[in-house]
């Protein structure tokens, strides 16, 4: 009785482990249920959230964000708004409808090409596209915009292009250019690269003032354009496109140059229509050094860059012989030194046999004064005056003219970004390190700027103000302010002389100088520009070079300054690498780039 009430017990005792065993099991299988089902809900939400972004992805940037460049009237330089026709890619394959086929018919021919055309290039579409011919954007009428909405195409959208450089852009060796540099954003653009604001396929500043004002130029985002559609790429009802943009007050900033767009462009076309390969024009204001126009050939494209020619470099910054013009800054240091009388007279026969120098005269000037050497640009002369000088005194003066030093204009704010407002600018150089500057060959032959001398453009132009200004040297300015994108002002980069130097010239030698360089055109080596709609004033020069293939070339120069009666502008010409025996370039160059300058409307 005992035995049998004792199994019972142990039946009813297994018989609970059993339901319980069986209880944990249903328990255990409806907590799998339960996570597997919240593991497909959050899968279904991040399908969602990555199906959005890929969305987002198919849309089309129309603005990088990035800052622009103006002219010093407000003119865009860079970002030129465009309005363009910009394509999805949809699942659509021109149903029968008729209404719908009319509409596409209607396009093709708004946009001047066949049905079959059209519905090739919609249908091959993987991505958004901005309709485009030859590679450029096609910018539609507001007859074509009026027609192309009222067609209300679901895959088609009028949208703002914001174009970085247009078809001609105007100064693009000084604009620069912007392109991919993975290395120089990991090494110089650290912070921004963590942060996520570039990413290695960024296309930052390249040369020019796009490299200078990297730092600013970057912007807060970009503005796209999207076109919503379901998994089936067809657009969805009542969404269709959508831009997406930073709301921003502030930013992109707005960089205010000082040059003149109209100018430019005119002085851009005389050296075409002229026929420069190579070389540089630089125009000056007389008041503050402010670069009007700098023009610089060949000609370079900023959206097809080809590093090996190397036309995106600025001829303008480049320092390259300057031959007769850097007589000036001997004269100037004969005067100043008291090397030579103003009356007293030197022979010229036309060569001076113990260096080996000729005058460019082959029968000579016979007997000539300081002043008019200067004038007649005779070589014998001034090697003359050159045996009585030191030679320290030739680098001692053209730095007190402003040669041989970086001229452009240099601020504390961007110093401490480690940039230069003037990207690439050369300092040039009257003696090598290892030229005996005391050797009476190399004084005769550094006396008419050739040798070791090396000076650019930019300095040439300069040193004409620089006489202007009675021997203060002043710091030439391409931007003199950044604005935010609501024109407040967010820096003022104020006219300034060039630090470091801390002797200069007198304003007595200036003067007389000045008056020179109106001889050299009354009847002197630059007569010819008598004609010219204003009373014009300079020093012409011409240097004998070498090529890179070791051909003979020469440099063609002219600077000078005009009105003379209240000056306005200095100018500084180079055709470089000019043939020996080809007519001069230079002063027609400098003519007709001063009468553009002489014209009421400027």
């Amino acid at each position: 009785m005992a035995n049998s009430s004792q199994m019972k017990k142990h039946r009813l005792f297994y018989t609970l482990l059993l339901i319980i065993a069986a209880l944990v099991v249903l328990n255990g299988r409806l907590f799998w249920v339960q996570l597997a089902a919240s593991h497909n809900l959050s899968r279904h939400h991040i399908n969602l959230v990555e199906n959005s972004v890929i969305q987002r992805e198919k849309g089309i940037v129309l603005d990088s964000g990035r800052g622009d460049f103006f002219d010093r009237n407000g003119i865009p330089l860079t970002g030129k708004s465009l309005s363009v026709l910009t394509v999805f890619p949809v699942n659509h394959h021109f149903p029968e409808n008729n209404k719908e086929t009319e509409a596409q018919m209607q396009m093709a021919q708004l946009l001047n090409v066949s049905l079959e055309e059209w519905r090739s290039f919609t249908l091959a579409l993987k991505a958004p596209q901005i309709w485009s011919v030859d590679g450029k954007p096609v910018v539609l009428t507001e007859r074509q915009i009026e027609q192309i909405e009222a067609l209300k195409l679901p895959q088609t959208a009028v949208t703002q292009f914001k174009q970085r450089y247009d078809m001609k852009p105007l100064a693009s060796q000084v604009i620069g250019f912007i392109g991919q540099n993975p290395d120089r954003i990991t090494r110089q653009f650290t912070d921004q690269f963590h942060s996520g604001e570039l990413q290695l396929t960024s296309k930052i500043g390249g040369a020019g003032l796009e490299k200078s004002f990297e730092p600013w130029l970057q912007g807060v985002g970009s503005t796209s354009v999207s076109l919503f559609t379901d998994a089936k790429i067809n657009p969805l009802q009542g969404l269709a496109t959508r831009v997406f943009a930073p709301q921003n007050g502030y930013y992109p900033i707005k960089v205010m140059t000082t040059l003149d767009a109209g100018i430019q462009q005119k002085v851009e076309q005389i050296m075409r229509k002229l026929e420069v390969k190579e070389g540089a024009v630089v125009v000056l204001d007389t008041e503050n050094a402010d670069v009007v126009a700098m023009a610089s050939q060949p000609y370079f494209d900023p959206d097809h860059i080809d590093m090996e020619t190397g036309s995106w470099s600025n001829r303008a910054l480049k320092a390259v012989a300057p031959g007769s013009i850097f007589k000036t800054v001997t004269a100037a240091a004969a005067l100043e030194e008291h090397a030579v009388d103003l009356k007293e007279t030197f022979e010229c026969d036309g060569e001076l046999g113990k260096y080996g120098l000729t005058c460019w005269k082959k029968d000579g000037h016979g007997t000539i004064t300081l002043e008019e050497g200067y004038a007649q640009s005779c070589n014998i002369a001034f090697a003359r005056i050159a045996e009585r000088l030191d030679g320290s005194k030739f680098e001692e003066y053209a730095h007190k003219l402003g040669l041989g030093v970086q001229v452009g204009w240099q601020g504390d704010f961007l110093q401490k970004k480690d940039f230069q407002s003037w990207d690439a600018e050369e300092q040039g150089q009257v003696f090598s390190s290892t030229t005996a500057q005391q050797d009476g060959g190399v004084k005769a032959q550094t006396s008419i700027g050739q040798r070791d001398v090396l000076i650019t453009p930019l300095q040439a132009a300069n040193m004409v103000v620089t006489l202007l200004h009675k021997g203060k040297v002043s710091s030439p300015r391409v931007v003199k302010e950044l604005r935010f994108r609501n024109d407040r002002s967010m820096e003022t980069l104020s006219a300034k002389e060039v630090d470091g130097l801390n002797e200069r010239i007198t304003p007595a030698t200036a003067e007389l100088l000045l008056s020179w360089m109106q001889d050299v055109v009354d009847h002197g080596t630059g007569k010819g520009l008598k004609k010219a709609q204003w009373k014009l004033a300079g020093k012409s020069g011409t240097a004998q070079v070498v090529d890179k293939q070791g051909n003979e070339k020469v440099n063609e120069w002219f600077i000078g300054y005009g009105p003379v009666e209240k000056p306005r502008y200095a100018v500084a010409v180079l055709v470089q690498n000019a043939e020996p025996d080809q007519k001069n370039t230079s002063i027609p160059l400098f003519n007709q780039v001063m009468d553009v300058l002489a014209e009421p409307t400027q």
